[in-house]
């Protein structure tokens, strides 16, 4: 199980690095973005982890909203050993819940156009 869940955390730590590089070195910004004109669920992601690790809570709040429940959920799926919730049903349904909630997230920005989300 922990062989496991270095291996996501490597490949979680790759694909940042390489949206970074993206984002920084060739300008590209978001994928998604780019080819559909549409922002993804996850942008403004790096710029709230950006903020969150300068300790700027009100930015990193503005960037994304998820910024604050994705990473201890990422981690929790790579490492935990125990269902989160005492079973597995319980963890999946947290689970399902923090997916729904993302994707309301995005829905809500999509519909107002929020300016910090079409600025990506």
């Amino acid at each position: 199980m922990m062989k496991r869940g270095v291996r996501g955390l490597l490949v979680c730590i790759a694909l940042a690095l390489a949206a970074y590089a993206s984002a920084r070195g060739l300008g590209w910004g978001c994928p998604v973005w780019r080819v559909t004109g549409v922002p993804c669920p996850g942008c403004g992601m790096s710029r709230a982890t950006a903020a969150l690790l300068r300790l700027d809570f009100a930015a990193a709040l503005r960037y994304h909203p998820m910024v604050f429940v994705l990473p201890p959920v990422v981690l929790y799926v790579l490492f935990g050993k125990k269902p989160l919730l005492g079973t597995k049903a319980r963890e999946r349904a947290l689970l399902w819940g923090v997916l729904a909630l993302w994707a309301g997230i995005w829905i809500v920005r999509l519909a107002v156009r929020d300016p910090l989300l079409f600025a990506a």
